[in-house]
């Protein structure tokens, strides 16, 4: 039975989506479906069980596919494995070889397009940033939680995008020579320079690949209604609908799929008052420093310094 030897780890709305996609491309590499089975983030609960994933075996089941002769990258890309405190610990008893590639962007950014996220998939019911930014402290104490949330801590934006913790923890479980760090900058500046770079961290060779459509786009529901009669249904209906969508994650039908990416368009998201952008710039400010002496790389352009004098005045 193959057993996964890559995992693509996160951070969320870093471009992890687009480079599991690329990779899943090349003949000698196979990435499972789902991409997320968020088998081994112990932390959060609901996601593994959403994937109905009870043990090794159901979990090993989803390489079936993988033909170890033909495929020297085995794996998925469960984005909430570098958040989690035991994850990557989880993934490495099962193959102490494992390769991990974590890709990050700057953290401001990160949280505003993963607020986005959650409340199209209704793990989040705010949908102004600002409102559930500032409900991190009550929903901590475990009030106002969604109904519908599968995983309370996706909710504490600020820990989420806390990024040198999380490659501190990183970095002391994994090998220098499985780990790999990108940055969503370079992938957007140059894709197929990045592209090759992971594959030759996995061994593989250069297929020549020249087009990268874009993937995992910011996206809204064309339906709100049906989106929330389907992701959150009324009480009679809740356990059958969530059955159904546990079953058809784990089957992947393709007219399913098809009519999923149907019901969704393109959006933008909207856009943060200067204050509040301000005021998440200062937060993360030190730990950008951190992250960036962590992996040897000057980060301060994610941050710019500001004028204190230009400096937008507090709301209130």
């Amino acid at each position: 039975m193959p057993v996964p030897n890559l995992f693509i780890i996160g951070a969320p709305k870093c471009g992890t989506t687009a480079l599991a996609h690329y990779i899943s491309e090349h003949p000698e590499a196979f990435i499972c479906d789902p991409k997320e089975p968020f088998y081994f983030c112990d932390d959060f609960p609901r996601l593994k069980q959403a994937q109905g994933l009870t043990d090794d075996a159901a979990y090993l089941a989803l390489f079936d596919g993988a033909d170890p002769a033909r495929h020297k990258a085995i794996g998925e890309g469960s984005t909430n494995y570098l958040r989690s405190e035991t994850a990557v610990a989880n993934a490495l008893r099962m193959n102490p070889d494992a390769k991990f590639i974590a890709m990050l962007r700057n953290p401001v950014e990160v949280v505003h397009a993963f607020h986005m996220e959650l409340h199209f998939s209704r793990n989040e019911d705010e949908a102004d940033f600002e409102t559930a930014w500032r409900l991190q402290d009550a929903r901590a104490r475990g009030e106002r939680i969604p109904e519908s949330a599968q995983a309370e801590l996706w909710l504490q934006y600020r820990e989420m995008a806390m990024f040198s913790r999380q490659i501190e923890r990183f970095f002391a479980l994994v090998p220098e020579d499985q780990r790999l760090v990108l940055l969503q900058e370079d992938l957007n500046a140059d894709c197929g320079a990045v592209y090759r770079q992971a594959l030759a961290f996995l061994g593989l060779p250069d297929d020549g690949r020249t087009e990268f459509p874009r993937v995992n786009a910011a996206h809204a529901h064309r339906s709100e209604l049906l989106a929330k009669l389907i992701l959150t249904p009324p009480g009679p209906l809740k356990a059958p609908v969530e059955a159904l969508r546990s079953a058809l994650r784990r089957n992947r039908i393709p007219l399913v799929e098809t009519l999923k990416r149907k019901l969704r368009k393109d959006a933008t998201r909207e856009a943060m008052s200067p204050a509040f952008r301000a005021e998440l710039e200062d937060l993360y400010r030190e730990d950008v420093a951190r992250t960036g002496a962590l992996l040897g790389r000057d980060l301060s352009h994610w941050l710019p310094a500001r004028d204190p004098a230009s400096a937008p005045a507090a709301a209130g």
